[in-house]
């Protein structure tokens, strides 16, 4: 039997939905990122099913169990932990029917929950639902955190009191000027050990590489390369 009237409103869907903007963030500090939430893809989605008169609802899973250890780095303290977390992986088939014609599709969604007690299911229910929807419809949404394992997620971000700042270098005037954006960049690369920079910064009575002033600057540079390889 051809589905061409389930198929047709799967379309018209499709075609009438736009981009779903990130507006959840999950997480804190360093490691939170930017999320789609349940209640902004149903928002957008709902009124679209109501009007082509289609429904979508999960008929069967596959669900697996396992923990895995979570090594987390205090860069202040220079200390590693490691956290037990239980991780429930989700495979759901959703059903999708248009009610006038009664023609059905099977789909499938993928999901992880990550929970220290007992929501791990529930997380990955969602997470399968908001993926099979939004691979169904082509809902994009911007930038792919997907693409960076949520593990990883923060590890790469530079400490700010580290990072080069972006005035001109042109404002950098003066009897004894601040150093230049290359020379920041310079500095950010010899870094091995935030806390180690962070000190030698402190010691000279700065707390930010954008107020190394340029009299200073090659002392604190030979100070960072000694620190790297005591």
């Amino acid at each position: 039997m051809e589905k061409t009237k389930l198929y047709a409103k799967m379309f018209l869907v499709m075609a009438e939905s736009e981009a779903i903007q990130k507006s959840m963030t999950v997480g804190k500090g360093t490691n939170s990122y930017k999320a789609v939430s349940e209640a902004s893809m149903l928002n957008l989605i709902k009124p679209l099913f109501k009007k082509n008169k289609l429904i979508i609802f999960p008929i069967e899973g596959d669900i697996k169990d396992h923990v895995s250890v979570w090594e987390k780095t205090d860069t202040y303290k220079g200390t590693v932990k490691n956290d037990l977390r239980a991780v429930t992986e989700l495979k759901v088939f959703y059903k999708i029917v248009d009610i006038e014609s009664g023609e059905s599709e099977i789909l499938v969604g993928f999901g992880n929950g990550a929970d220290p007690q007992d929501k791990g299911a529930g997380k990955a229910l969602t997470y399968s639902f908001k993926n099979v929807l939004s691979k169904t419809f082509m809902l994009f949404s911007g930038e792919d955190t997907d693409n960076t394992h949520s593990d990883d997620i923060g590890k790469d971000k530079p400490d700010k009191t580290l990072e080069p700042d972006k005035a001109p270098d042109e404002l950098k005037t003066g009897k004894d000027p601040v150093i230049t954006r290359a020379q920041q960049l310079v500095f950010f690369k010899i870094t091995k050990n935030v806390k180690v920079a962070k000190e030698i910064l402190q010691k000279h009575k700065y707390t930010s590489s954008s107020q190394i002033k340029s009299s200073e600057y090659q002392t604190i540079c030979e100070e960072l390369k000694a620190a790297a390889i005591a």
